[in-house]
């Protein structure tokens, strides 16, 4: 069970990243266009509420009147990045004052990041002073892209999250089990929408029918985690030097789609806010058809049409295509360990890692890397994934059989 745990911890951390045809097509939010299905192609970016294709300008221009745009991402895609990227640069061209509100750093972490900003401290220093790769395994490079726009145009840039210890101790042991200033940090805790409950249980299968208890803590986790972002940003717009600004957040797809997380969240705390939400949706690189029993006629149909995947049209405002089968572009090391005497001892090895493909796994005893003496997890980490090649790389293990 604890492994079980564990495993959808990360689940949580990473909601948005893993979606398959079904969860695109509910009908669920306030949408006025979710009974309507859409299909996407592979390449494309769609306007719901006509299904014009568009591209980044015209989603920029449609954002004149909008005070906040949240963008929906799959954590480990390339091309997701690449389009924050884009849209990003194109925002500030054209609005100028724009703050930029990230998933994966904290409130505490602005002042570390205004230094970042304002070119006081380096990209490392950034990253070792906000424990980056303390909280997390995901390689920077993906955050790097939309991070290399805000430093190029001093963007003002915020973290949106709380302490995550605290979002895991909601998942493990429930939000009664939360100290009284814990739960001052999620005050719309108690609202929820029907909706939003049936998507993360969607999210979660048959875990959370078989677990209902289990999947009651989580899904308190899941609501924590969209107040603390929502509010993060809406805090920030509200002071008076920022009020005339529009707000950018940058979050997992789950918490976007649908308009039932963060959207809803925000509008919770300022009904007056207009939202625009983009989100990301998986296309096929051929045509999936039907199996091999489907009917000839069926088939024939199917070969004469290009690769798309159909979606409900009240997932977003906009909806842009990610290749299935798009392969992670960074590679991350891929174990969890701790320190001995002798070196980092490893404790768990990816299947998708690095350390996999060398032959590393559990036990093994890291003693260098390039050279030098392994002082954390985290400092091999930042090591590794600041290397463009790893081929070049060097790891000297004590091994045990």
């Amino acid at each position: 069970m604890k492994k079980l745990l564990v495993v959808f911890i990360s689940v949580l951390a990473f909601l948005g990243f893993t979606f398959s045809e079904e969860l695109d097509v509910l009908p669920i939010g306030k949408s006025f266009y979710k009974y309507n299905i859409g299909l996407l192609k592979i390449n494309e970016m769609v306007s719901t509420s006509d299904m014009k294709i568009v591209n980044i300008s015209d989603i920029v221009k449609k954002a004149e009147n909008k005070n906040i745009i949240i963008i929906g991402e799959f954590h480990t895609s390339y091309k997701c990045h690449d389009f924050q990227r884009k849209l990003l640069e194109e925002f500030y061209k054209k609005y100028k004052n724009v703050v930029i509100g990230l998933e994966f750093f904290n409130r505490d972490d602005n002042p570390v990041l205004e230094e970042w900003r304002l070119g006081k401290i380096s990209e490392e220093e950034l990253l070792k002073k906000t424990g980056w790769y303390k909280r997390t395994s995901m390689h920077y490079g993906y955050t790097k892209m939309t991070m290399d726009i805000v430093k190029k145009y001093k963007i003002k840039v915020i973290g949106l999250n709380v302490d995550r210890k605290i979002v895991h101790k909601i998942s493990r042991f429930g939000f009664d089990k939360l100290t009284k200033d814990e739960k001052k940090l999620f005050p719309t805790i108690k609202k929820e929408l029907r909706d939003h409950r049936y998507f993360i249980k969607m999210i979660f299968g048959n875990f959370a029918l078989q677990m209902p208890s289990w999947f009651e803590n989580m899904y308190a986790a899941q609501k924590s985690w969209d107040i603390v972002m929502a509010e993060s940003m809406v805090d920030f717009l509200k002071r008076k030097k920022y009020k005339k600004y529009k707000g950018i957040i940058i979050a997992g797809s789950a918490h976007v789609e649908y308009g039932l997380g963060i959207p809803f969240r925000v509008n919770l705390f300022n009904k007056h806010y207009k939202i625009l939400t983009i989100v990301p949706v998986y296309t096929p690189d051929k045509n999936k058809g039907n199996s091999q029993a489907g009917h000839p006629i069926m088939k024939r149909m199917t070969s004469m049409f290009k690769p798309a995947t159909r979606f409900s049209r009240g997932i977003a405002d906009f909806v842009f295509s990610v290749n299935e089968s798009e392969k992670e572009h960074f590679i991350t090391l891929g174990i969890s360990g701790i320190n001995n005497k002798e070196g980092l001892l490893i404790k768990k090895v990816s299947i998708l890692g690095y350390a996999k493909s060398i032959g590393l796994r559990k036990g093994d005893i890291i003693l260098s890397f390039n050279g030098d003496v392994v002082k954390s997890l985290e400092d091999l980490r930042m090591k590794f994934n600041g290397l463009k090649d790893k081929k070049t790389s060097s790891i000297i293990v004590k091994k045990y059989f």
